[in-house]
């Protein structure tokens, strides 16, 4: 991972790298952080990844096609995709690639960012420039917030970070490289986990028919 903070010989720049703004309020970046792309604050810092590969952004609309799709039919939770806005601290707005709101916090899901909402899962669809503050920063946050589950997606590693929220308000980690795996926030919902790997990835429609079979 780089930070990039100031390219001044215009020398091409190699991805993976995460620009840093310094000196911005919450307010400067309600009001000026571009919609078009991920862009979060955290603690006068605005923090803009280098854009996302294509592998990164199809797994994100595969999950969060199965997840809306069992949703509206089981759960009645509602799916919000990044750039969507959560305020997880008063001075920390991440955007999730995923998350979700239980059925009861729904009429919350307002206006940017979305406040005094506590998702029941969120999905991080992690790249090399992010994975670090995936697993360490973000973690440490959802927790805080108090989300019952957060998965990590780690493509290039193949590997998914499912963290659960115990009791003394830590997170208890596994990963999983393959297999099924059921969520414990959305009841009902699974998915095996060999299908993030798959190049092309499966069918969505499918997979979320295997879900619904159980």
């Amino acid at each position: 991972m780089r930070l990039l903070l100031l390219d001044e010989h215009r020398a091409p720049v190699e991805e993976p790298y995460i620009v840093s703004l310094l000196g911005w309020t919450k307010e400067q970046y309600l009001r000026d952080a571009p919609e078009s792309r991920f862009c979060e604050f955290v603690r006068g810092t605005v923090i803009m990844p280098s854009p996302v590969r294509a592998e990164h952004q199809s797994r994100v609309l595969f999950l969060s096609w199965l997840l809306s799709g069992f949703c509206e039919a089981h759960a009645g939770e509602v799916i919000l995709t990044g750039p969507a806005a959560l305020q997880v601290a008063p001075d920390i707005i991440r955007e999730p690639d995923i998350f979700v709101l239980p059925a009861d916090q729904a009429h919350r899901a307002r206006g940017v960012p979305v406040t005094e909402a506590v998702p029941s899962l969120i999905i991080e669809v992690g790249s090399r420039s992010t994975m670090d503050i995936d697993l360490v920063d973000k973690a440490a946050e959802y927790a805080a917030l108090g989300v019952a589950e957060y998965w990590a997606v780690d493509g290039s590693g193949r590997r998914l970070h499912r963290h659960l929220l115990g009791a003394d308000g830590r997170y208890a980690v596994d990963a999983r490289e393959s297999g099924r795996l059921d969520s414990v926030a959305v009841a009902g919902f699974w998915i095996d986990v060999d299908w993030l790997w798959r190049d092309p990835l499966p069918p969505a429609r499918e997979c979320l028919a295997k879900i619904e079979g159980g």
